[in-house]
């Protein structure tokens, strides 16, 4: 007999059923997909958020299937770089481990930032506030197969940071958590080759 659902997905036999509901369900059909997927977490994502379009599992969060969304920024590795191996490391594992939009990084060139201004300086640089032009990844489009954008966070904080080509992936974590915590923004740190551009 088929396995019906594993720790994390449900068996095409359990899909062709329930991918005919919709996110209103009737008492006959809620009582169905508690039958159907007795993993009260897969339940719980199906029930929360749907099935994802690609892989047609429960979507993690909303507009966010995990696995997918972790391919499609694998896929796009190979098109960007920071100029520093470390740095792209970084960004890289928190794009493969990201659960929803919130939990995503960018590396993002300071050609795609305008009106950029001078805040103040701090102990390990200057800081600036700027209008990311793009915006931040709001979830995978899946009719024109590329990253849809316009989410909340076009106003950013930049850190250029004295002796950046010497720090380390351990300071970029320690400092994306406190930002994180303290200001609940994003916040960008520029490597020296792009804030040379910041005066």
């Amino acid at each position: 007999m088929e396995q019906e659902y594993s720790n994390s997905h449900l068996s095409v036999k359990i899909i062709k059923e329930i991918e005919i509901f919709y996110y209103w369900l009737t008492l006959e059909q809620k009582s169905s997909i508690e039958q159907l997927i007795p993993n009260p977490e897969l339940r719980e994502r199906y029930l929360k958020n749907g099935l994802c379009k690609e892989c047609r599992q429960p979507k993690i969060s909303y507009n966010w299937c995990q696995p997918c969304s972790a391919q499609h920024f694998r896929e796009n590795f190979k098109n960007w770089t920071s100029g520093n191996k470390e740095i792209d490391k970084f960004i890289q594992r928190y794009q493969l481990e990201a659960i929803s939009k919130h939990g995503v990084l960018e590396w993002i060139s300071y050609k795609r930032l305008k009106n950029v201004e001078y805040l103040a300086k701090g102990g390990f640089g200057k800081v600036y506030k700027a209008e990311w032009i793009d915006s931040d990844i709001s979830h995978w489009g899946e009719e024109n197969k590329k990253w849809m954008r316009g989410g909340y966070f076009r106003q950013v904080a930049l850190k250029s940071l004295n002796n950046s080509q010497n720090v380390t992936t351990d300071f970029y974590e320690k400092s994306l958590v406190i930002n994180c915590l303290a200001y609940f923004m994003m916040i960008i740190l520029l490597h020296a080759i792009e804030s040379r551009n910041i005066r």
